[in-house]
């Protein structure tokens, strides 16, 4: 049995979500994910009733209540958040803040240049190394050579990888995900996830006693990891 993540998601909390909590979690589940980053722009209310609507409701996925927060260099996320950010911090400052919550750092679209927000190449290298995860398959990211380039990066600053829909629109949500043999809580997140490596598409075909671990999107041709039992 498998489980899907899609680690990173909007709702109309931000100024330019435009997916209800409870809408959001309705097409994640008709999708198939299993666990789900909420992860507003400045906010973390959506997030909030993310995780108290799938609380109430077993039906629905799973929440990691997370939050995208712009830095003073552009965004991070933190994942496993109890309250909000503040916008305008520093990268350290916001990483520290994410880690006194006991949260994850999460770097997004890190070599996407046509948005804004990404968050300055000169802070990448330093920075990747106090990060838990890069995202290195985002939903929106039109240029694939941008999602190379950020697993190259986690791969040299040895962070775990990450991917996630960045949903704003209803037919955005579930488009990526992350698919593990078990569903991680925020005690077992880090463990399921470190022990991913890269390998070629053909090489699953030829592991003996591993466990597939798969980044996907939409109809695109699945990104496949392995890690040894």
């Amino acid at each position: 049995m498998s489980f899907r993540l899609d680690l990173h998601n909007h709702t109309n909390a931000s100024a330019d979500g435009l997916l209800s909590p409870r809408r959001l979690l309705e097409l994640a589940g008709a999708r198939g994910i299993d666990l789900i980053g909420v992860t507003d722009h400045d906010e973390f209310s959506g997030a909030e009733e993310c995780l108290r609507i799938s609380q109430e409701n077993p039906r629905l996925p799973r929440v990691v209540a997370g939050q995208e927060i712009t830095t003073s260099c552009g965004e991070l996320i933190g994942l496993y958040l109890t309250e909000r950010i503040p916008e305008g911090l520093s990268p350290e400052q916001t990483t520290a803040s994410i880690r006194a919550q006991g949260g994850l750092v999460y770097l997004p679209h890190a070599y996407d240049t046509q948005r804004r927000s990404t968050m300055g190449r000169k802070h990448l290298e330093q920075l990747a190394r106090s990060c838990d995860v890069i995202e290195v398959r985002n939903g929106r990211i039109l240029d694939p050579t941008f999602d190379r380039q950020a697993l190259a990066l986690a791969a040299r600053s040895g962070a775990l990888l990450g991917a996630g829909s960045d949903a704003h629109y209803a037919g955005e949500v579930g488009r990526v995900f992350v698919e593990l043999t078990e569903l991680p809580s925020r005690a077992t997140f880090l463990r399921l996830m470190r022990v991913a490596r890269p390998v070629p598409e053909a090489g699953l075909r030829d592991t003996v006693r591993a466990r597939a671990y798969r980044l996907r999107t939409g109809a695109n041709k699945a990104r496949r990891f392995i890690y040894p039992v």
